[in-house]
């Protein structure tokens, strides 16, 4: 273990690159833009309408150099620093440590029940479900995946179909494969596709998994799950009504929310087999009156 110097530089958005290109040229190792201490960030949500809140004038521009030698070169460096438009520029000692480890250590193995465990690989035990992390959500640890999770181990019928929309990790199409179902997960997001088909492998199932948009995605499906944000699920209330042959499985849904999801499903003819509430967030379990739901 070593010790490293970070550089802590303000400036305007418009004199990041430039700033960025000098501390590069300087010999840093890695850069990385934060916000402002203080200043409160600002996330465009999917069911957001208008233009996009203004971004930030100016940033927290950060980078790293080995310590050895740094401190007979700040003078320069910072000299350099503020011809670039950098401010209040200053440095700080930065312990190294075991990224890697630290990473790891914030997962668990997560117990559903008798029947399902779901760990990282390098706390897995025979017959566990195994999801790599990587960057794709869902490892089981969130109260909206294991509502998820465990409503598959209830409702999963072997020989039947099952439609995972946002798979992110996979892990619920996973599930619902190891249960003896026909698998298929879908995601915007191409990264979280290869993650997902990753975790497939690694747990010897067959799943079909792409970036479909869900209103291309045709036929109908026993089992439908999605853990998305209640304002999506609404805007996706008529195809998930339409895909769904049997059950439909809901989460992700925050309590003051509730209302309009129920709202959107009951409209399409959907009627509530189960809520759970968990804390803030809510799950639901719907079902179509002919199915006897």
């Amino acid at each position: 273990m070593g010790a490293w110097v970070e550089v802590r530089s303000r400036v305007s958005r418009a004199r990041v690159e430039p700033l960025s290109e000098v501390m590069l040229d300087a010999g840093a190792l890695g850069l990385q833009e934060d916000l402002l201490p203080g200043a409160t960030p600002t996330y465009r949500q999917p069911w957001d309408t208008g233009p996009p809140s203004p971004e930030p004038s100016e940033l927290l521009l950060r980078g790293w150099w080995p310590e050895e030698g740094f401190e007979e070169a700040w003078s320069e460096l910072s000299t350099r620093i503020a011809a670039s438009g950098g401010s209040e520029a200053h440095w700080v000692r930065v312990e190294d440590e075991d990224w890697a480890q630290g990473w790891r250590s914030a997962f668990t193995r997560v117990e559903l029940g008798p029947d399902l465990a779901v760990a990282p690989p390098w706390l897995a035990q025979p017959g566990d479900l195994v999801i790599d992390p990587g960057m794709a959500f869902g490892t089981g640890e969130h109260t909206t995946t294991r509502a998820c999770l465990v409503a598959v181990l209830r409702l999963a019928r072997p020989g039947e179909s099952c439609l995972d929309v946002g798979t992110g990790s996979g892990v619920v199409a996973v599930l619902a494969a190891r249960q003896g179902m026909s698998a298929r997960g879908i995601d915007i997001d191409p990264v979280a596709i290869v993650d997902a088909r990753g975790n497939a492998e690694r747990n010897g199932q067959q799943v079909a998994l792409d970036t479909t948009p869900l209103a291309q995605v045709r036929g109908r499906f026993e089992l439908v799950v999605a853990n998305i944000f209640a304002e999506v699920l609404v805007q996706m209330a008529p195809d998930l009504a339409r895909l769904c042959a049997r059950h439909l499985v809901l989460a992700g849904i925050l309590a003051d929310r509730a209302a309009l999801v129920e709202q959107a499903m009951g409209a399409q003819g959907l009627v509530v087999v189960e809520r759970v509430q968990d804390g803030e967030w809510v799950s639901f379990v719907w079902g179509r009156p002919e199915s006897g739901a």
